[in-house]
C-alpha cells in the first residue's frame, strides 16, 4: 500500500470538519487515516489489505458481513469501485449502517468513473448534492430521509448457470466479482485441456467463485480440493457454492501467504497481470515461491495472456514447461515441479 493519500482521499480531507464522530470508509485500501476527531473504520474486500491491520486504533473490516462491524456510523464514505453493480451494493450497505440523521458521502476520481457514479448516487438519493471538486475528483453528500432496509449478503448472492466444457455448473456471483456472472474465456480454455483426473490434493489458486474446483468435482466428486482467493466476493461465493461438501476447503490468502499445505496439482488463472505491464518482479517472486507448495513431480496448470513472458521464469524456478493450448489470446501451460527441486527447494 502507498503511504501517499490518493487524490480522492485528499479531496475528502478538505471537508473533515463535516465528518461525524463515527466514520466508515467503504472500499478504502490505503493506510488508515489519522483523524483525531473521528473513530475511523475502513471496509476492504482485499484480504491482504485487511491482514496489514487497521493502524493504532484498529478499525479494519473485511467484507460486507464482517461480524466486527459497528451497528451504526455517523458518516459513511463510499469510495468509487470499478463495477457499477458493486457501487449499488455499497450504497445499500452504507445506508443500512447509517445512524439516524447521518450523512452518506461518495468520493472518486474522473478515471474511476465518478461522473456515472454520481448519477447512480443521485438516482438512489435524489437530494444528494456536491460538496467539493478538485484534481479531477468529486465529493457528494446525501442525508437519507427514510431508514434503509437491513443489509443481508444473501440478498446479493446471485445463482448463476455457467456452461463449462462438457458440464453445466450452478455457482454464485456477487457484485464486484471477477468475471461476474460469466465464465472467463481463459478459464474455459484451461478446463478444456483437462482430460484425466488430476492427482490430489488439488489447489484452485485465485479461485474466483470456484468454477475450476466445481468443474473438477463435477467429474471426480471425491477429489480433495482447496480453494484460495484474496477477494471477499470470491471467498463468499465459493463458500456458498461448496457449503456442506466434504473434501472442499476455502481459504482466504493474499497470493500464497496463507496456503496451508503442499499439493499434487495446482490450477490457476492468475489475476496479477495488468495490460502489458513490463514489471515482472512480482510475477517472478510468485513463481519463485510456488515450488514450496508443490509436491516433487506435481503439476502447475496455468492460463495467462499469450503475450506475457511467463515461460522462462516458470522453467527457471519450477521445472519443465509445456504449452497445452494457445489460441493467440490465451495460453495454457503445464509446469512440472522438478523432482530434485528448483530454487524453491525440496
Amino acid at each position: 500500500m502507498t503511504t501517499e493519500a490518493s487524490p480522492a482521499l485528499s479531496l475528502l480531507e478538505r471537508s473533515l470538519d463535516r465528518l461525524g464522530e463515527r466514520v466508515c470508509l467503504v472500499g478504502h485500501d490505503g493506510p488508515m487515516p489519522h483523524w483525531p476527531q473521528c473513530r475511523v473504520h475502513a471496509l476492504t474486500t482485499h484480504y491482504g489489505v485487511y491482514r496489514q491491520g487497521g493502524g493504532a486504533d484498529g478499525g479494519r473490516l473485511f467484507g460486507y458481513d464482517d461480524p466486527e462491524t459497528p451497528e451504526a456510523f455517523d458518516t459513511v464514505v463510499i469510495l468509487m469501485p470499478k463495477a457499477r453493480s458493486e457501487l449499488t451494493m455499497r450504497m445499500a450497505w452504507a445506508a443500512a449502517r447509517l445512524a439516524r440523521g447521518g450523512e452518506l458521502w461518495l468520493v472518486g476520481a474522473k478515471r474511476e468513473g465518478i461522473a456515472r457514479g454520481s448519477r447512480q448516487f443521485r438516482e438512489r438519493f435524489p437530494a444528494a448534492f456536491r460538496i467539493d471538486s478538485a484534481r479531477h475528483c468529486q465529493l457528494w453528500c446525501a442525508t437519507p430521509e427514510v431508514p434503509a432496509a437491513p443489509f443481508r449478503v444473501g440478498d446479493w448472492l446471485d445463482s448463476v448457470h455457467l456452461e463449462a466444457p462438457d458440464a453445466d455448473l450452478e455457482l454464485y456471483s456477487l457484485p464486484g466479482l471477477f468475471s461476474e456472472g460469466r465464465l472467463d474465456e481463459g478459464t474455459r480454455q484451461l478446463l478444456a485441456t483437462v482430460t484425466a483426473e488430476p492427482p490430489g490434493p488439488v489447489l484452485d489458486l485465485a479461485c474466483g467463485n470456484g468454477v475450476i474446483a466445481a468443474w473438477l468435482r463435477h467429474y471426480w466428486p471425491g477429489l480433495a480440493v482447496t480453494l484460495a482467493d484474496v477477494h471477499w466476493q470470491a471467498l463468499r461465493c465459493a463458500r456458498a457454492s461448496f457449503e456442506g461438501l466434504e473434501g472442499v476447503t476455502v481459504v482466504a490468502s493474499d497470493g500464497l501467504a496463507s496456503i496451508p499445505a503442499r499439493y499434487a496439482s495446482i490450477f490457476c488463472n492468475p489475476p496479477f497481470h495488468q495490460g502489458q505491464k513490463k514489471d515482472l518482479d512480482p510475477v517472478n517472486q510468485w513463481f519463485r515461491e510456488l515450488p514450496r507448495f508443490l509436491e516433487p513431480g506435481a503439476e502447475l496448470r496455468l492460463v495467462a495472456n499469450a503475450f506475457l513472458p511467463y515461460q522462462d521464469p516458470m522453467a527457471r524456478f519450477i521445472g519443465p514447461v509445456r504449452t497445452l493450448s494457445d489460441d493467440g489470446r490465451f495460453r495454457v501451460y503445464s509446469v512440472t515441479r522438478s523432482i530434485h527441486g528448483k530454487n524453491g527447494g525440496n
